[in-house]
């Protein structure tokens, strides 16, 4: 028996990732990330209609926001890269 105890954080760690639960994780985070990401403002003008094979598909109230979404697409990605941890969000489309 090992003398030294593992953390139980360290141990959730390891049962994830060996059961390959990453990617689920993280991609049930991302409406937290998103709204980190926009603020209260965002809350307003746009939400997550779904995620799909590395598609974020966001759903935006006006033509003038989804103009502005779609402008800052890269550095939004590059946000969520960020939050996540690696590259899970590959295209954003709004709608």
């Amino acid at each position: 028996m090992n003398s030294h105890p593992k953390h139980i954080a360290d141990i959730l760690k390891d049962l994830i990732k060996d059961h390959g639960w990453e990617h689920s994780i993280a991609s049930r985070k991302i409406p937290m990330y998103w709204d980190d990401i926009l603020g209260e403002k965002g809350k307003d003008i746009c939400s997550i209609h779904r995620f799909d094979e590395g598609k974020l598909f966001i759903h935006v109230q006006s033509a003038p926001w989804r103009n502005e979404l779609f402008l800052r697409k890269i550095e939004l990605i590059n946000k969520l890269k960020e939050k996540i941890g690696y590259s899970l969000v590959k295209e954003i489309i709004f709608r």
